[in-house]
Order: structure tokens, then sequence, then C-alpha cells
């Protein structure tokens, strides 16, 4: 009768080290392949995310523009226009934060906002989620353009978006901006002088939307063929994100990077 002794068994249930190196270098593998589908899984529900809430605000801008006869927009923003209705006949609400301009988290900064109006005037679209959402005070709490629902006066949300508490975070924070899926504020324009078509902030620019035919991408045309950089939508309201990277360059078609990338509410 045959018997095995305790160790000879132990050695043939267990592992030795060289197998177990393997296991895990197969592991390895297995999840540097796996890590690039997830991540380009992730960036598709991203961008999936920026166009439904970008087409949510412009259903919303133009839901109020139904109720009221007016597009959301403060006093002093159309006083603003009003020195500059020649260049800048419609508003971009852009990236001023406070004194200074917004930085992606990289800390790369890019300057959006409406062409040749007095950089105190230029504004992020804090404004407009005020009013949509019939905001008075923001959680941070600075009072709103929205005094005694002076621009809401009917006290209805128009907009169904969620709040946030950082400042980064994708939503809208406790300063009222709403930011994308990559924590960038969206870009907002607006048909200010109510022509039916839109002037934005970026998207004007002869580098960014000129092809080499002179036709503008994305649809869109040259409002004034007689003036550089006044190229325009067939359309009232202008929503986009600066997508993934989180820049944009007014010196860049808007085909290439840093543009490329940038979801657009008329595309």
């Amino acid at each position: 009768m045959k018997t095995s002794l305790p160790g000879s068994r132990k050695s043939f249930l267990g592992f030795t080290l060289i197998e177990l190196l393997v296991v895990i270098s197969i592991i390895g593998i297995l999840a540097s392949m796996l890590l690039p589908v997830v991540s380009k899984a992730k960036l598709k529900a991203q961008v999936i995310k920026a166009k439904t809430e970008i087409s949510s605000m412009v259903g919303a801008i133009k839901a109020y523009q139904s109720t009221y006869h007016v597009f959301p927009a403060s006093k002093d923003t159309r006083a603003a226009l009003a020195d500059a209705a020649e260049t800048s006949p419609d508003f971009t609400y852009g990236t001023k934060y406070g004194g200074g301009w917004w930085a992606n988290r990289k800390g790369q900064q890019t300057q959006i906002g409406t062409f040749g109006v007095n950089p105190r005037a230029q504004a992020n679209n804090s404004e407009i989620i005020a009013i949509l959402k019939d905001l008075t005070v923001f959680r941070n709490g600075q009072p709103t353009v929205n005094v005694n629902h002076s621009l809401n006066t009917q006290k209805t949300s128009f907009l169904d978006a969620k709040e946030v508490d950082g400042l980064q975070t994708p939503g809208i924070g406790p300063d009222g901006v709403y930011r994308d899926p990559w924590g960038n504020p969206y870009i907002i324009s607006i048909d200010l002088n109510y022509d039916g078509q839109c002037r934005d902030g970026l998207y004007r620019y002869d580098r960014v939307s000129a092809d080499p035919k002179g036709i503008g991408h994305y649809g869109l045309f040259k409002g004034n063929p007689k003036q550089p950089n006044t190229f325009e939508a067939r359309t009232e309201v202008m929503v986009w994100s600066m997508g993934p990277d989180g820049l944009a360059n007014p010196a860049a078609p808007a085909t290439v990077p840093p543009n490329k990338d940038n979801i657009l509410s008329w595309q």
C-alpha cells in the first residue's frame, strides 16, 4: 500500500513562485488590454451625457422665450450689447469667472466671451441658469440677477439639472455655473437682436469657422460678408462644450484640435 508524505501533497496542491508570477503577468496583460476599452466606453458615455444636457439647455431657453416672449438675459447684458451692436449682436456666456477666466483641471485657460464687449460685462452661464431655474440666491450665498423673481415672475424652473458641491464637478455648482461632464462651463450664445440668427463668441471667427472655400463649418455662414469674424448659425440659441480636453482656440479651425472635440448643439 502506497502512502503520500504530507510535504509532497503540499507541493502538489500549492503554487510555485514562478507559477504565481505567470498568473500575475497574465492578469496584468488582460488589464492593460481592457483599460483602453473601458476608457473609450467612459468617454462615449460622457459625450452622450453632454449632448443630452446641451439639448436640455436649448429646450429650456426656448421654453422660457415661449413663455415670456424674450430670451433670458439681464438688463446689464442687454446694455452691454447696445454699445457694440454692429460687431456683437448676440451675447455669449463664456468662461469669465469672477475677476478672471476659467482654467481647466490642467490649469489651461481659455478665454471665451462676447466680441467687442467691455471685459467687466463678460459673464459665464450662471446668469442664464439663475433665470431658467428661478434662483434668487446661489447656494454660495451670492445674489443672482433674478432679484425678487424679476426675470422669472412665474417662478417656473425650466431646467432640470443636477446640483453639485464642487467648482470643477459636472453639474450646477454652488456658484450657479453649469459644467459639462469634464468639469468645464458650458458656453451659451443667445440671439439677443432677435434676427433669427446667432453669433457665438468663438465660432464667429473666420479662422475657426471658414473652410478653404470660405464656407462655414457645421452649417455656419457669414452674417456680414463685408466684415471679418461674423460667422453665424441659423438658430436662435447655440450651446456647446469644450469637450474632453477642456480647451478651445479662436485661432484654430473647428475641425482640428483643440476645437475638434467640442460638442455643438447645431452640429
